[in-house]
């Protein structure tokens, strides 16, 4: 049935509309079964466009379940009954990987570039190459979150980097990034609290890559901070300065200002 024709200031009656309350419901965790089918089908559209590929989708029928296997054994993915629930190491390793990696669309897009490495339109050494420079630019653009050589502590806690006062690990926690020293006698007391006003009154949140960045080069510059005195925009560079006291503090550097006390 058409959409009738409508006009500004025009008035419609009969319309019935409710307000109904409701919530919405997580997404259900993959079976080994949905888990493999998805495999197979993943980036279909992308795998679509080509002509003559060797495979589809991540994987093949005699390797899928083998990587799965592996994620187990891994101790990335769990089993629980049927489903297959990734634990917090796995968790850890989905927020540390790159989204160019993560996504199947880059096998389809090898896959192509291989076609054409059969074809003779692409020399083998162009394709590896490309890669090595893709690999290349990832690694650099994440050296700040790759800060230590474990992605979990011993509490099973996310890592974000090494404390500056004690050297111990600090690790991610539900309202702030804190030494695993905290609770240690005498207590190390670093803490990087999420909602420090630090950041809120610049309209910022310590995420945990900016935490990670400060810990490793003590500084990290921001963009589209507030100004709350001038109600405008900026850009700084903001600095670990702790002094080892009760809070830990931080403060701003600009590129046309001599370096703060």
């Amino acid at each position: 049935m058409p959409f009738p024709e409508l006009t500004d200031g025009q008035q419609l009656s009969g319309a019935d509309a409710r307000l109904k309350e409701g919530t919405t419901s997580p997404p259900t965790h993959f079976s080994e079964d949905t888990l493999l089918a998805a495999m197979e089908h993943a980036s279909a559209e992308d795998f679509a466009k080509l002509e003559d590929a060797e495979r589809k989708g991540l994987g093949t029928p005699a390797t899928r379940a083998g990587v799965i296997e592996k994620l187990v054994r891994s101790g990335f993915v769990e089993r629980k009954k049927k489903l297959l629930i990734p634990t917090e190491k796995g968790l850890a390793l989905i927020w540390a990987m790159p989204d160019q990696l993560k996504s199947a669309k880059l096998t389809a897009e090898w896959e192509e570039q291989l076609g054409s490495v059969e074809r003779g339109e692409l020399s083998p050494e162009d394709f590896m190459n490309g890669i090595i420079e893709m690999l290349s630019t990832l690694v650099k653009s994440y050296e700040t979150v790759t800060v230590v050589s474990s992605a979990l502590s011993q509490s099973g806690r996310t890592v974000v980097g090494v404390c500056p006062r004690c050297g111990k690990n600090v690790v991610e926690g539900k309202k702030s990034f804190f030494c695993e020293g905290y609770y240690d006698k005498p207590s190390c007391g670093f803490t990087m609290w999420k909602n420090d006003r630090f950041f809120t009154s610049k309209r910022k949140e310590l995420t945990r890559k900016i935490a990670a960045a400060l810990l490793k080069t003590g500084r990290v510059r921001l963009t589209n901070l507030f100004s709350e005195k001038k109600g405008i925009m900026y850009d700084a560079v903001v600095v670990l300065d702790d002094d080892g006291g009760k809070y830990v503090r931080y403060k701003l550097e600009f590129d046309n200002k001599k370096k703060e006390n």
